[in-house]
């Protein structure tokens, strides 16, 4: 019996030991032919091509309604991270050119594209074109002009003037993704890829980026957030902001207006960042609002969002909160059960390609260089797993007795 009571005792020493350990996580680099590259990135991206390659976009499209665009795109945008930082002769900036050039041309396939709607105002709809003309931008900008092929550069630029003329035609800033259903996350990512042209070409698109913010500040919920979704054509709130749309389209908000996004980010931090037992994380609901749970935010456990939180992460380090930004980090390393094997690395023991893709493009953001976190941010967790300890030790006394 004594020992039957010391086994949930010991394993609970043992899993507070081993949180408190994974909090001091620091991704390490490695030289790249003299240059320094998150090596845990590339060990994700490693796990994630062997799936991609086996199938995994059509097993999430199985559980997530745009799950094999939204697979295959984060898979291009996380390589097209480590693009500027790989010396272009060595073997991961080969590998990483075909991988690219590979989701690129599975997210312009026929079996993403029968997923949406051709007959839209913008044919297949804002998620789709949004995600895929954003993909497709950031792709061509990370190549020297010389290598950026004409056929791809009719593609993007054949994208954005429907983008372009779908919001001309609009009375809402936020076109529809699916017939009668309208997604503001999916719109913002419309208007990033007009951005990224006017980056990558000559600007055209600036008198329509500054009227679809002038019609989106039009349009926010009652805190003066972008809603989470409106009402097809009038743009009138359904849903007021929630966290895993928040820490989405903060990172695309910041590539089209950096001081507007700004303002949104500080209500935001305001209203959806919390601590549990000492540790950051992304409310799903605003701060007073009942929690809310669907295939959006993920698992929602004690409000806290899945999806919010580790893609929050990221948007923590877009804005320069660096401290919030390692916590998340570090909090999912700690929760998130990470795996190395001969495979690479994988998070949730491997069972979930969507997940491992968003946390891969979450910390794929300046994969050449370390985040310096304030000192002290562990400490409540701390001294939580300190008192713990001291009543597990407690216990263990108790079991000595007679």
């Amino acid at each position: 019996m004594r020992t039957f009571l010391r086994l949930p005792l010991a394993g609970l020493l043992l899993l507070i030991i081993y949180l408190n350990y994974q909090l001091y996580y620091n991704p390490p680099l490695a030289l790249v032919r003299d240059r320094p590259v998150n090596q845990d990135v590339v060990a994700q991206l490693q796990f994630l091509r062997g799936r991609m390659h086996q199938g995994a976009g059509a097993q999430m499209q199985e559980l997530y309604p745009e799950g094999f665009v939204y697979l295959n795109t984060l898979y291009a945008l996380t390589w097209t991270e480590l693009l500027p930082q790989l010396p272009p002769a060595s073997a991961l900036h080969t590998e990483a050119l075909t991988e690219v050039k590979w989701a690129l041309q599975e997210i312009q396939s026929p079996a993403a594209q029968t997923i949406f709607e051709h007959d839209l105002p913008l044919p297949f709809g804002a998620f789709y074109q949004g995600w895929s003309a954003y993909a497709l931008g950031r792709y061509l900008h990370a190549l020297p002009p010389s290598q950026r092929d004409t056929a791809s550069l009719r593609l993007f630029n054949r994208q954005c003037t429907g983008i372009a003329t779908a919001l001309a035609g609009s009375p809402s800033p936020w076109l529809e993704s699916y017939a009668g259903a309208a997604w503001p996350a999916d719109g913002v990512m419309c208007v990033a890829a007009l951005a990224w042209h006017d980056r990558l070409q000559p600007p055209r698109y600036q008198g329509v980026i500054q009227q679809w913010l002038r019609a989106v500040d039009s349009r926010l919920d009652a805190n003066r957030l972008i809603p989470h979704e409106v009402k097809a054509g009038s743009g009138m709130v359904l849903t007021p902001a929630r966290g895993s749309s928040q820490s989405q389209l903060l990172n695309f908000l910041v590539e089209i207006d950096s001081p507007y996004a700004r303002q949104h980010f500080q209500r935001y931090r305001a209203l959806f960042l919390t601590t549990r037992l000492g540790l950051p994380g992304v409310l799903e609901s605003a701060r007073g609002v009942a929690a809310t749970e669907d295939i959006d935010s993920g698992p929602v456990i004690w409000g806290v969002g899945g999806a919010a939180s580790i893609v929050g992460r990221r948007t923590m380090q877009r804005y320069g909160d660096t401290t919030t930004a390692v916590g998340l980090r570090n909090s999912i390393e700690a929760f998130g059960l990470p795996w190395h094997s001969g495979t690479g690395k994988s998070y949730l023991l491997g069972q979930l390609p969507i997940a491992d893709a968003f946390i891969a493009w979450s910390n794929s953001l300046a994969p050449h260089k370390q985040l310096v976190a304030a000192t002290g941010w562990r400490t409540a967790f701390q001294v939580a797993s300190a008192l713990i300890i001291a009543c597990i030790t407690v216990l263990w006394r108790l079991t000595k007795r007679p």
